[in-house]
């Protein structure tokens, strides 16, 4: 019986995020990043050292995700700074998997807590990705 119940949640995970809109999709993301470092931090408190480094390497791999969504090239210097910034963050878990270091992945969860409460702050008639076209067209 568990099992189907968690075969039924794993699919509900993936169809909702089969569904999602882009927007829907970051938020999704951010969220899983600041979940897994937390369970990383209890992984290092419980001295699991293989679940700690899985869940510091699925972070760093979802971060990357975040890299890869960036437009760099019509994003100026958001898209530039932000990729500087996974990139700072992504520099900072390897050191807390190596290290132990809790501290290294709390400050990576306030990094991504700030940028999610950013993200989520975003009025809903702003959260449709627009053509870059369409933006300059309606600033003009």
């Amino acid at each position: 019986m568990s099992r189907l119940s968690i075969q039924k949640y794993k699919s509900m995970k993936i169809n909702s995020a089969e569904n999602a809109e882009p927007y829907e999709l970051i938020q999704i993301v951010l969220s899983n990043i600041i979940g897994k470092l937390t369970a990383a931090k209890a992984y290092i408190d419980r001295k699991e050292i293989e679940k700690k480094g899985i869940s510091v390497s699925e972070s760093i791999t979802l971060i990357g995700a975040l890299q890869d969504s960036l437009d760099m090239e019509n994003g100026g210097d958001i898209s530039i700074n932000l990729f500087r910034l996974y990139e700072f963050t992504q520099t900072k878990l390897v050191e807390a998997n190596f290290e132990n270091s809790k501290d290294k992945i709390t400050e990576v969860i306030n990094i991504f807590t700030e940028i999610k409460s950013g993200w989520d702050a975003i009025p809903k008639e702003m959260r449709q990705v627009q053509p870059a076209s369409e933006v300059q067209y309606a600033q003009e």
